[in-house]
């Protein structure tokens, strides 16, 4: 349920003028990363942006 959420918060986004999203959650939290990394989200750097 988790993904299809985020998925469809996702949808959003390009409507709206973003050109990314970004997700922040605690390193150790493994079912977070599955979560984002399942439609396709990579690591990177974070640079203190909102």
């Amino acid at each position: 349920m988790s993904v299809a959420m985020e998925v469809h918060g996702v949808g959003f986004a390009g409507p709206c003028g973003a050109d990314r999203v970004r997700t922040v959650h605690h390193p150790a939290n493994v079912r977070a990363i599955g979560v984002n990394r399942t439609p396709g989200y990579v690591d990177a750097e974070w640079d203190g942006g909102p």
